[in-house]
């Protein structure tokens, strides 16, 4: 019998075929030969029918080709039974091909501190044992004696293992990411609908490797152990039948990979949103305010001031001192919609004040004009609340990204026989995403956001009440360990943030922003600062 050892490989070490063995293989890549690259790592999977009649001292005539099922012995094995018997033979533990896709599975995932992974079918656990050393992880498998001694031992807080299984439904979400490796070709056809259900169910983003092979294990039992032989096509056609979509695949020579999940990410409740008037209204709202001759924003030259936004998310209400204390000295703050008058309720005077929403009553927002503050509306803003505000104290801006606003726009130009100058503002959808872009047109490169949370804080969407944003419907958003509760729109808002800090603000240079407090966005910031560091 060959022998296996829980010794890591070092960079350097060949396989005996030839090829550079895998770096930081784990227990079950290495025996009597030496150490096994990635293809043999596989192949060593496969024994020839002499190896397997010998190890299963079964008495059978004829041969078996490969891909042929071994004769039904009767009566038929549970298939937990039949993992058990297969467990208890040392030789079965050889390899553990799982660990070949855990790196790949962490590229993917980048999980952190927090995270919780779930490997299902865990079998030996020599896989789950090198995931924990990214995050918790959680080892599923129905067999009582999959795991090997070394894996058990190290059992703690951060590596535990359930016997589970995966036929039943897991209660609840048992983690925020899925491993999944050499298990569905071993599930009964008639039971993989069930399985892939509970285990997409189980975990946000799942990763899966599934064989296309037959296997000559089964041999040791008298029954084949992979059950479900079918190509990559049928693979995806199943996933996605059953709403799995799909984010990274891979062909291997025997195998196959999939990333994704069933859960909607932030461009799936993007593509279910849409303006929140209609286009007659927004084409309503740009001709007539166009039609002010207001200034209309253009770029500036650095300037090195910090200027302070205030947005209205629940967390507005822990800065309340310190904004008043920044407003006493003097500092620049910019308002956004309610803000406005939250910030004057409490003697502070606006530097400036942003609107973008096209509905009439968000005329409400500027209940008093003040002298010394400048106005900055979008061209599609609800034309009730921008002929409020003195010509001279009234900027416009035209969004970017919108085909129809660029038309009309062009059409106001002909009309007057004037050139304005298109100077559009582009990225994000909600008020204070585009204030950040204008302010950065404008030249500043220091930012410091109050109250900009995109999630609930208890059932609180504002620091002040704003009807129009109660909401029933609240969906979780999980990320980088944390678990959020949030309305739609602050879901897309979340999603295009990301965006704008990685395609807008962060190739210009000397820009800082900082979000303070401890919603969604600012953990989305930590996040990345996260990945950064860890070179992800």
């Amino acid at each position: 019998m060959m022998g296996f050892s829980s010794t890591k490989i070092d960079h350097s070490l060949m396989c005996s075929c030839g090829q550079l063995a895998r770096v930081d293989a784990f227990a079950g890549e290495y025996d009597e030969q030496g150490y096994h690259c990635t293809k043999c790592v596989r192949q060593l999977n496969t024994l020839s029918m002499e190896q397997a009649r010998s190890l299963g001292g079964l008495k059978m005539e004829g041969t078996l080709t490969v891909g042929t099922h071994v004769p039904e012995l009767k009566p038929k094995m549970q298939e937990i039974e039949k993992y058990t018997k297969m467990w208890d033979r040392p030789e079965y533990r050889i390899t553990a091909p799982g660990t070949i896709y855990v790196d790949e599975f962490v590229h993917l995932a980048r999980p952190v501190t927090g995270d919780t992974i779930v490997d299902f079918g865990c079998g030996t656990g020599r896989a789950g044992l090198e995931l924990s050393k990214h995050a918790d992880t959680l080892m599923l498998d129905f067999a009582p004696n999959a795991l090997d001694q070394h894996v058990r031992e190290a059992l703690g807080d951060s590596l535990r293992f359930v016997q589970h299984d995966l036929m039943k439904p897991w209660d609840g979400l048992a983690g925020i990411y899925g491993f999944c490796t050499d298990v569905m070709e071993h599930i009964p056809p008639q039971d993989v609908d069930t399985v892939l259900t509970n285990i997409l169910s189980a975990a946000i983003k799942v990763y899966f490797n599934i064989s296309t092979m037959h296997d000559h294990w089964g041999i040791v039992v008298g029954e084949p152990l992979h059950m479900t032989v079918q190509p990559p096509d049928w693979w995806k056609a199943k996933l996605e039948s059953l709403g799995f979509r799909i984010d990274f695949s891979r062909e291997e020579e025997e195998s196959v990979v999939f990333w994704g999940s069933i859960y909607a990410n932030g461009n799936d409740v993007n593509e279910k949103t849409g303006l929140n008037v209609s286009e007659n209204r927004v084409r309503s709202n740009m001709l007539a305010n166009m039609a002010l001759g207001l200034n209309d924003v253009c770029p500036h030259a650095v300037q090195d001031e910090t200027i302070y936004v205030l947005a209205g998310g629940p967390s507005l209400l822990e800065f309340e001192d310190e904004v008043v204390e920044l407003g006493c000295a003097g500092a620049k703050i910019v308002t956004v919609n309610g803000t406005y008058k939250w910030l004057l309720d409490r003697g502070i005077k606006p530097a400036a004040h942003f609107m973008v929403d096209a509905r009439e009553f968000n005329e409400r927002f500027i209940h008093k004009i003040v002298g010394t503050c400048k106005y900055i509306f979008s061209s599609q803003c609800a034309h009730e609340a921008v002929v409020k505000v003195p010509p001279e104290q009234a900027w416009i801006y035209h969004s970017g990204d919108s085909v129809m606003v660029r038309e009309i726009f062009e059409e106001r130009c002909k009309a007057i026989g004037v050139d304005l100058g298109w100077y559009p503002i582009q990225g994000g959808s909600t008020v204070v995403s585009r204030a950040l872009v204008v302010l950065a047109m404008l030249g500043f490169r220091k930012i410091v956001v109050f109250g900009w949370d995109s999630c609930l804080m208890g059932d609180k969407h504002h620091a002040y009440e704003q009807k129009e944003n109660d909401e029933k419907y609240a969906m979780d958003v999980f990320l980088g360990g944390r678990q959020f509760r949030c309305h739609p729109w602050m879901v897309v808002q979340a999603n295009e943030f990301s965006k704008l800090v990685r395609y807008i603000f962060g190739p210009i240079e000397g820009f800082e922003l900082d979000v303070r407090g401890d919603g969604l966005l600012a953990h989305i910031l930590k996040y990345a600062s996260q990945l950064a560091t860890k070179g992800d």
